[in-house]
């Protein structure tokens, strides 16, 4: 399958998902369910905070096409192997659980967009060295550990270790001077704010309660 395939495929799964929930909400019902319970680690907006997280999921997972399109190019132009990566996420999107495409909801794609973000992570994180700046276009560290939560300790475990591997592939991944300086032409082209960085849960208002925060509300039941 070709790159534009891929990334086809990828676009068209999150469409129908997206599409779903809009029409039965499902993910949202869910949610809202679950809501005392999330509101032990994750912060939420006081007003209706399953419809912002829903909406922070369906942005979470509509993020991966464009940020994965966008650390592949700057590989490219390095010069570096990322197709590996595509193929892998772009499976995982690809063959979701034995259901009719049109009922793979949001839920079903939350762990192939976490597989995605963590891995982009990893290799940001490999390769953020070498030219001196962030390659994602957003820092996505506490949007990951959100997600984490809604997914459980026990399954995001293995999915960070399929992560980890990923990434170690470019951990002493050697960049000469024209390779470094093609990354950074490239990355200036996707840049919309120049040393700017920002988070991408806390431009959805979503955060995580500290440690130390919760003992702190033990204290209060």
């Amino acid at each position: 399958m070709s790159k534009t395939e891929d990334y086809q495929l990828m676009q068209q799964c999150i469409d129908r998902a997206v599409t779903l929930e809009r029409h039965k909400g499902g993910f949202r019902r869910a949610i809202r369910k679950s809501l005392p319970h999330l509101h032990r680690s994750i912060q939420l907006p006081q007003h209706d905070g399953p419809l912002h997280l829903t909406s922070f999921v369906i942005r979470y997972i509509q993020a991966v096409p464009k940020w994965l399109r966008q650390l592949e190019t700057l590989c490219e132009a390095a010069g570096v192997d990322f197709e590996p990566v595509r193929e892998l996420i772009g499976h995982s999107f690809a063959d979701p659980p034995e259901r009719h495409p049109d009922e793979i909801g949001l839920a079903a794609l939350l762990d192939d967009a976490y597989l995605a973000h963590r891995t982009l992570e990893e290799i940001n994180e490999r390769l953020q060295p070498a030219c001196g700046i962030p390659l994602l276009p957003m820092d996505p560290m506490v949007a990951n550990l959100v997600v984490r939560e809604l997914l459980g300790e026990t399954f995001a475990n293995e999915l960070d270790a399929i992560c980890v591997e990923l990434g170690s592939r470019y951990r002493d991944q050697q960049l000469g001077p024209d390779s470094i300086v093609a990354m950074i032409l490239c990355r200036q082209k996707f840049i919309e704010a120049p040393g700017d960085w920002p988070d991408f849960a806390g431009e959805m208002e979503i955060g995580l309660r500290m440690p130390a925060m919760e003992a702190d509300l033990d204290k209060l039941h």
